[in-house]
């Protein structure tokens, strides 16, 4: 018994410390690993007993002062590589036996006193690689055992700190910062020497005279102070940075309102209102606000948010006032407002929100006002507003609420509660429209037949199109979606999706998008057969529940290291059947939990590079059925029974790096990829995800894109100079968050956008020297928080009041971060004058800056589109005209008259009058249209019987057999060693007027070329499909059959099948089968397939008329034009050109579109034909109605039920009078020669749309 009773307790341990480990951590006895998994704040519940925990390489930014609470044995905390900028006061105080602390590349920028404050046994401090401006002198005073500090790569101007914290270190390190060798830093240097520390590397940066001596090997007297200077401060404050471009106040306000912001800010942790009302942000994201845990109010109203994570407001247990007006909200997630218990305000009015759940608003007690006033509702569960015990206003005014039994509720509600003061009104149903809900009685809530409202948010989620959906759990749904030809996977998933099984599809790639993160409860994932080639790294992070992964029959070649990372709970993988050559080591570290995995049936290359497979497989005891296919002599050989000493390497392997890893015209080397005087006129494709430096100069590159360049997140290093480069772009390199230098000299700049630099925190060298820059905007180096060198000269700067802001900047950046080079050109009386020395007073306005420099930032100051359009800048800094009505063209230099679309072929085409016009030709051609090529063959010279090919204005002979020369005067020496074409063996003979080749066995063409066709005359059966041979040929059977010419059938049941006598009107007939993967049955009777366009169960009913291909048509019977004929056409297309309607012979009415307009040509016998074109472009993929109106010779057309706009085709004859049949959509080819031939039809494409 007693024993029994320690081994449930052994277990009962072994539970709570397995419970202890974060979901997103992996845990071993003693430690926590939490490395790379892109979290926003320590997890919380780690185990109590961790000496080591590894949090580097996260999107941390905030320290709480909670996060590390119990942690009283932690030995070793790794917070490098993450992005904080706030350490809470005491957040250390409780690891008091914390040995090693390294806050390297974080956004650290000052330390205070009280920063360090409970780590008395700190040994090891790092701090690399921060922006740190300063640190209190005290910073150090009760880290009693710290020996080792590391300073290195930060923005320390100075550093003061107590000589008994610099007499306990043995190693300080402090390269890479901007000292200024002066009495203030007289202390630290002195202390250096005193305790005997060797290589602290600070060379001073300031003043000239000591630029790169080293700090310790200063005398004292020289390190003094001319003058006064900026008294050393006592205390660093470490409080956190106010987000640009916001301001903030000392009572914790800040305030971002009408900042254009299209994303949420770094907004400070103390905050407690937050202001960002008036702006473009379109999402809030999840953890969207879990820093601020003290804010009180939040306005986000006024933006564009059509988006809000579940959690956006999580945490946020002081938050009183909530304003959300004035958005693009449909929908509020589930649990969005739980946990706000202090909410006392909440205006989500004016938006569109139609869906409200039950327990919406299920925490909020305190709750006093709430508007949902002015959205899409239309109905609400009962108790919706239960929770709200505190409510004493309730808006729910200018919402068309469904009036029926389902609302009945809400009445009764707002009689026992007069609090809905906007006079909420039903809309429907009809007897109930427009009446006051609080003033109906019970039983004016009734349901009739057809009448029930459903609820706009009901418990079973929508199944995503193409898929089925099955209740797999209690809660769980099953998806299949198996055979549905989906390129993507569906982003409509449940959020309760337990599995998801997609094999037989076209995906082709796996996306790391976050969309497996999104579904808690995924436990497996099918991908079988989707011809999958790559699964970018990180696509399964967050999906720790997956169990169960197959990716049997894809096209994957290598196995990366982050490919699986963020499946933890993995315990099969199945990889069989796929095109893997290569495995990256650590693929599978981080798959604790794995039990089974395939890789049979792949062609590996066991090279030194998979070295570590073998032994791995042989620790974890797994057998995959994995198989050398290369070198020859290991090919067949499992890998498990390999040991190390067999793998081995050429210098030719590339390891895991696929074989098109270097893009075309580039070399590579590691993750360097240079790709310099390869005539490049645009960026490369396929650049390697993983390049670190990209060297591009020398080109032809005249635009650059952040899609071109978004996937380089790990880019250091970017050298684009010498190319034809205009304008750098907003945003262009904004998700190279680790570049430190760009290189975009002698280009042709002319424009760097405000935010086109944005993002670039690490910057530390950026070259605009040598192009055609005038004027940068205040704003522009913003981000650029870690920037030493800017190279601006060579530009011809424009130095006025706009440019200011520059000269101060270039003033107060840092000492020498622009070198003194960058000039002045204009205007006259700053000119030659230097940015940096000149004093800034003199950058002022007394004349506007002349048009030409504005223009080179907007293009639209130029007046571009003169008169007859409106001038829209661009993205990329160009321009776009938005003509007036009746003109068109790049500018609005055209006038849509009879001349649109320049319908003389070889001419220029002069207006007449309205609807009529005339061609004057270019030389060599004649005709109306100026389609004739004159005949030059008049007088030809051609001889032998040549014939003589017209060209323009001259020709060509074209020789009889024979014969050859200009004017085919000379005789061909068939068969002589100068001309004998016969190949493969083949023997020439001469006959004068010419050869014949007579070929051997198997060949066969003039030149006995071709490889003769044995299938010509073959007898393959059963649909057995014919292969060539050289003078023979086989039968490919198919399934099923076999024998020589696949002769030999399977024994079947003629006519047995229920397709035999089917009914099938507009489609084909086709028998279910059984699904393995829905374990449905076939049903015993037939289905019918229907054709597009056609439904109903026999498809026998006409829905629409779809066009696809270039000869679709429809013939109708003649169009009566007596006394008037009048046609609607209601159609949607994205093509440019294409038939509408035509009805002719000489005399014609035609219809069409094109370059994307309505073209009518009109000619009832009147010479000439009368013409005229759409205003409105048609061919944008929406539905557009086309009226058009035939009386007599008048001939009117309306396009979207816009102005009327008529021709008139003058002359003698009244009517259109045709026996001709009218077709719609296209024309027969006959009858679209003709109409083209006589410009009666611009373009004989068949109409591709719908109508």
């Amino acid at each position: 018994m007693r024993r029994a009773t320690l081994l449930l307790l052994a277990a009962l341990l072994l539970l709570t410390a397995a419970a202890a480990c974060p979901w997103a951590c992996s845990c071993r006895p003693g430690a926590a690993d939490c490395a790379h998994r892109a979290l926003l704040h320590a997890p919380r519940r780690l185990p109590p007993d961790a000496h080591r925990l590894d949090l580097q390489g996260n999107n941390i930014s905030i320290v709480f002062q909670s996060d590390f609470q119990n942690l009283k044995d932690l030995k070793i905390l790794q917070l490098s590589e993450n992005q904080i900028h706030t350490i809470e006061r005491d957040a250390f105080l409780e690891l008091n036996s914390l040995e090693r602390l390294d806050l390297s590349r974080n956004e650290l920028t000052a330390i205070s006193r009280r920063t360090f404050r409970g780590l008395t046994a700190l040994k090891s401090l790092h701090l690399d690689g921060n922006q740190l401006k300063c640190i209190d002198e005290k910073a150090l005073e009760h880290l009693k055992s710290l020996e080792v500090l590391t300073l290195n790569n930060n923005n320390l101007t100075y550093l003061s700190l107590e000589a008994a914290s610099v007499a306990r270190l043995h190693t300080l390190r402090l390269t890479d910062n901007p000292l200024v060798c002066d009495c203030r830093v007289a202390r630290l240097a002195a202390s250096v020497r005193a305790a005997g520390i060797l290589g602290v590397g600070a060379r001073c940066q300031a003043p000239v005279t000591l630029r790169g001596a080293l700090l310790t090997e200063l005398d004292a007297h020289e390190l003094i102070c001319n003058g006064p200077t900026t008294a050393v401060t006592l205390e660093c404050s470490a409080e956190p940075r106010c987000p640009p471009p916001c301001r903030c106040s000392p009572d914790g306000t800040v305030d971002c309102r009408e900042k254009l912001l299209s994303e949420l800010p770094s907004i400070p942790h103390r905050a407690t209102e937050i202001r960002l009302e008036q702006n473009e942000i379109t999402e809030v994201g999840a953890g969207a606000f879990s820093a601020v845990k003290r804010v009180a109010r939040i306005d986000l109203s006024n933006n564009k948010i059509s988006k809000m994570a579940a959690d956006a407001f999580n945490g946020l247990t002081h938050l009183t006032s909530l304003v959300l007006y004035g958005n693009k909200i449909k929908d509020l997630p589930s649990g969005i407002f739980h946990g706000l218990t202090s909410l006392q305000l909440l205006l989500l009015n004016s938006n569109e929100i139609s869906c409200v759940r039950k327990d919406t608003f299920r925490d909020l007690q305190s709750l006093k006002l709430l508007s949902l006033y002015d959205n899409n509702i239309r109905s609400l569960p009962n108790g919706t507003f239960d929770s709200l015990t505190g409510i004493q206003t309730l808006h729910l005014g200018r919402n068309p609420f469904a009036c029926d039994c389902s609302l009945r509720w809400l009445a009764a509600y707002l009689r026992r509660n007069p609090i809905e003061t906007s006079g909420a009104k039903c809309e429907s149903p009809k007897r109930m429209n427009r009446k006051r809900i609080d003033a109906l009685r019970e039983d004016n809530f009734k349901c009739k037949p057809g009448e029930e409202t459903t609820e706009a948010c009901g418990d079973e989620p929508p199944c995503p199109d193409a898929c089925a959906c099955s209740r797999a759990l209690v809660r769980g749904v099953r998806v299949a979606c198996a055979r549905a030809r989906l390129a993507d996977v569906p982003r409509d998933l449940p959020l309760t999706t337990v599995a998801l099984i997609m094999p037989d599809n076209n995906l082709g790639q796996i996306k790391s998008d976050g969309l497996f993160g999104r579904l808690p409860d995924l436990t497996k994932l099918d991908f079988r057969n989707n011809g999958i080639t790559v699964i970018e790294d990180n696509a399964f992070d967050g999906a720790a529940s997956i169990q169960e992964l197959l990716l049997d029959g894809n096209l994957l070649q290598t196995v990366t290291d982050k490919m699986f990372f963020g499946l933890h709970s993995l315990a099969t993988l199945s990889l069989t059947d796929n095109k893997i050559r290569c495995i990256t080591p650590g693929s599978f570290d981080h798959l604790t939990m794995l039990t089974t995995l395939s890789l049979g049936n792949n062609p590996l290359q066991c090279t030194c590079h998979i070295s570590w497979v073998g032994p791995w497989l042989r620790g974890r005891r797994l057998a995959t059925g994995a198989a050398c296919a290369h070198p020859p002599p290991l090919r067949g050989t499992e890998l498990q029974h390999l040991e190390l000493a067999d793998f081995k390497c050429t210098p030719e392997d590339k390891g895991c790096l696929p074989a098109d890893y270097c893009p075309a015209g580039c070399s590579c080397a590691g993750t360097v990829v240079r790709c310099a005087r390869a005539k490049f006129a645009a960026l490369p494709a396929r650049i390697p995800p993983y390049t670190t430096e990209l060297y591009l100069e020398s080109n032809d590159i005249t635009s650059i894109s952040a899609e071109q360049l978004r996937h380089l997140t790990q880019l250091t290093r970017l050298d684009l100079s010498n190319n034809k480069i205009s304008v750098l772009s907003n945003n262009t390199f904004e998700a190279l968050t680790k570049l430190s230098t760009l290189i975009v000299s002698y280009n042709r700049l002319r424009c760097v956008q405000r935010d086109a630099l944005k993002g670039l925190t690490q910057l530390r060298v950026l070259s605009l020297h040598g192009n055609n820059i005038s004027m940068l905007q205040d704003g522009v180096f913003r981000d650029l928080q870690s920037i030493s060198h800017v190279a601006l000269g060579s530009n011809p700067l424009y130095c006025d009041c706009n440019t200011r802001w520059l000269s101060e900047w270039v003033k107060v950046a840092g000492e020498y971060v622009e070198a003194g080079i960058a000039r002045c050109a204009e205007p006259p009386r700053m000119r030659d004058k230097l940015v940096l020395s000149t004093s800034s007073s003199t950058f002022e306005c007394r004349a506007p800056p002349p048009d030409a420099v504005l223009a080179k930032c907007d293009r639209c100051r130029a007046r571009p589109c003169g008169e007859r359009g409106v001038c829209e800048p661009t993205p990329g800094g160009g321009f776009a005209c938005v003509c007036a009505r009746g003109y068109h063209g790049d500018t609005c230099q055209h006038q849509i008259d009879a001349c649109y679309g320049a319908p003389c072929a070889h001419g220029v085409c002069q207006l007449l009058e309205e609807g009529r016009f005339s061609c004057a030709c270019q030389a060599g051609y004649t005709g109306v249209r100026c389609e004739v090529n004159i005949d030059d063959c008049a007088a030809h010279r051609c001889q032998n019987n040549a014939t003589c090919l017209d060209h323009l204005e001259g020709y060509t002979c074209k020789c009889a057999p024979g014969f050859m020369g200009e004017f085919c005067e000379k005789k061909i020496p068939f068969c002589s060693s100068e001309f004998n074409p016969c190949a493969n063996g083949a023997t020439c003979v001469d006959h004068e007027s010419h050869y014949s080749c007579a070929c051997p066995r198997g060949y066969s063409g003039q030149n006995c070329t071709v490889n003769a066709d044995d299938c010509i005359n073959h007898m393959c059966q059963n649909g057995a499909t014919c292969v060539d041979g050289l003078d023979e040929y086989r039968c490919a059977c198919a399934a099923g059959h076999a024998g020589r010419y696949c002769e030999a059938a399977p024994h079947a049941a003629l006519g047995t099948s229920p397709c035999a006598h089917h009914d099938c009107v507009h489609g084909v007939c086709y028998l279910a089968v059984h699904d393995e993967l829905t374990d449905r049955l076939a049903p015993a009777d037939y289905l019918c397939k229907c054709a597009p366009g056609y439904s109903g169960r026999l498809c026998e009913y006409l829905t629409s008329l779809t066009f696809n291909h270039n000869d679709s048509l429809v013939e109708l019977e003649p169009l009566r034009t007596e006394p008037q004929a009048n046609v609607t056409l209601v159609f949607s297309t994205k093509q440019q050109h294409g038939v509408l309607m035509y009805y002719g012979d000489n005399e014609h009415l035609a219809v069409e579109l094109f370059n994307g307009r309505v073209r009518v040509s009109y000619d009832v016998g009147n010479h000439p034909t009368s013409t005229m074109y759409s205003f409105e472009m048609v061919s944008d993929g929406n539905y557009h109605k086309a009226e058009l109106l035939a009386v007599k010779k008048n001939f009117t057309l309306r396009v979207d039920d816009g102005p009327a706009r008529s021709i008139i085709n003058e002359g003698n004859k009244e009517y259109l009078r045709l026996e001709r049949p009218m077709f719609v959509g296209g024309v027969p080819e006959d009858v679209a020669r003709d109409a083209f031939s006589k410009w009666h039809l611009r373009n004989i494409t068949s109409f591709k749309g719908t109508t």
